[in-house]
């Protein structure tokens, strides 16, 4: 029980330092992202202290998994160094022993960080979300970034390649519709933006520019229109800081009761989609099959004979094949489109959901491999313990990134790209935990 304290005695004391200085980074990192646009809107000092203290949950929850990794190290390599932990094996106490404590106190923060990841972390992220969008309603044009996609605004998607912050002028504008099931695509070389309605509208003057869309009523007609110059007018801004609120919630926003909610919906529709489309697909095929099967207007004792059909008929069969066919395709190409996006969307939230557990758990990776390392290292103090664990954090959050980016795209499932890596580096910990083990 002495040696149990000792340990977590040395352990706690730089967990919570390298819990400061993580979190004060990801602070120094936002303050000069963030709050800068913030600022130069004349919001109240109570709003930008409340921009703040949302954002800092998300921070809390990166850093505790890097602090235990970063504690882990500087703990057993400073033992290491101090040769404490081979005048402990003198005495017939084993490392994993002296594991035990930091294992069982990781553990302990991965239950809290479940619970903290699948309740504070998503409220906070819906509420940064709407406050950041009340904002950027008060003056859009400085929430506009260069090279990144704009989601402010109901309904539209912004891209803006470059803007002179000196006159507002906008360069190089892409502007999608999504509100309809076939979007509108603008493009411009330039704009300029004004307020009217009494700040409620922000019209864009767009200049030499085009448009892309399609005909509702025919998908299969393509329009392209070029213009000199054309307004567009956002709706529902207003230039007066008011807070908004919406009912839905993204992925990151929602608990993991709720997403599991959403997957079984999806699932219900993928489901739904299967069926209706097939039952059109074979009615379809049906009509082409009684069409080829009076293809001719001889009578059923005459159709085994090698008897040129009437050409006018057939050709009119052949017309209706073709019109068939094409109905079809198109049918089991909408079907198809619409089932990946279904498949998209599942994949999403059961990333998030394993997301929300296998970032907590990487606690006991982390403690798993910080301990044996440091062992192996024997070298203390927070330079060393802060390279080992920013190398290993950062190998980390690659493949966790990675592993994102391959299931939305359906290449892995969900559940391999959030669990891959704390499968890899807790492999590897348990090797290291072997090898101090025998020596």
């Amino acid at each position: 029980m002495i040696l149990t304290r000792y340990i977590l005695k040395e352990h706690i004391a730089p967990f919570l330092a390298a819990l400061f200085v993580t979190t004060f980074l990801f602070v120094i990192n936002f303050l000069v992202e963030v709050l800068d646009k913030v600022l130069s809107k004349g919001i109240p000092a109570s709003i930008v202290l409340e921009i703040f203290a949302l954002n800092v949950i998300w921070m809390i929850g990166l850093a505790v998994p890097m602090s235990v990794l970063a504690a882990t190290l500087m703990t057993f390599g400073r033992l290491s160094a101090d040769m404490e932990i081979r005048a402990m094996q003198a005495a017939g106490i084993s490392p994993l022993s002296l594991m035990r404590p930091v294992l069982v106190f990781a553990a302990l923060l991965s239950v809290m960080l479940i619970v903290f990841n699948n309740w504070l972390l998503p409220e906070a992220n819906y509420r940064s979300a709407m406050l950041m969008q009340s904002i950027s309603r008060k003056k859009p044009h400085a929430m506009i970034d260069e090279g990144k996609l704009m989601n402010q605004f109901p309904g539209i998607q912004l891209w803006v390649s470059r803007i002179d912050n000196q006159s507002a002028e906008l360069y190089g504008i892409k502007i999608f519709e999504i509100g309809n099931n076939y979007p509108r695509i603008i493009t411009a070389d330039s704009a300029s933006m004004e307020y009217v309605d009494m700040g409620a509208t922000l019209m864009l003057h767009l200049k030499s520019g085009e448009n892309h869309f399609v005909d509702p009523k025919d998908p299969d007609r393509y329009f392209r229109i070029r213009f000199a110059n054309q307004d567009f007018a956002i709706q529902n801004i207003d230039n007066r800081f008011e807070r908004t609120d919406r009912k839905s919630r993204g992925s990151r926003e929602m608990p993991i009761e709720d997403m599991l909610e959403v997957v079984e919906e999806t699932r219900a529709e993928k489901k739904k989609l299967f069926s209706e489309t097939e039952s059109d697909i074979w009615r379809n095929a049906e009509r082409l099959a009684i069409v080829l099967k009076n293809d001719t207007l001889l009578p059923e004792t005459l159709r085994q004979k090698e008897i040129l059909p009437d050409p006018a008929r057939h050709k009119t069969a052949l017309d209706i094949t073709l019109r068939e066919e094409r109905e079809i395709l198109r049918l089991a190409e909408r079907m198809e489109m619409r089932r990946e996006n279904l498949a998209k969307r599942e994949a999403l939230y059961r990333t998030e959901i394993h997301k929300k557990i296998s970032t907590a758990v990487a606690c006991i990776i982390f403690a798993l491999i910080g301990a044996p390392l440091g062992i192996i290292a024997r070298k203390g103090g927070i330079g060393p313990g802060t390279v080992y664990s920013l190398g290993f954090f950062a190998v980390y959050w690659i493949c966790l990134i990675g592993g994102e980016n391959l299931a939305a795209r359906l290449i892995i499932p969900p559940a391999l790209s959030m669990w891959a890596c704390n499968i890899l580096i807790g492999t590897i910990g348990l090797f290291l935990t072997w090898r101090v083990a025998r020596r």
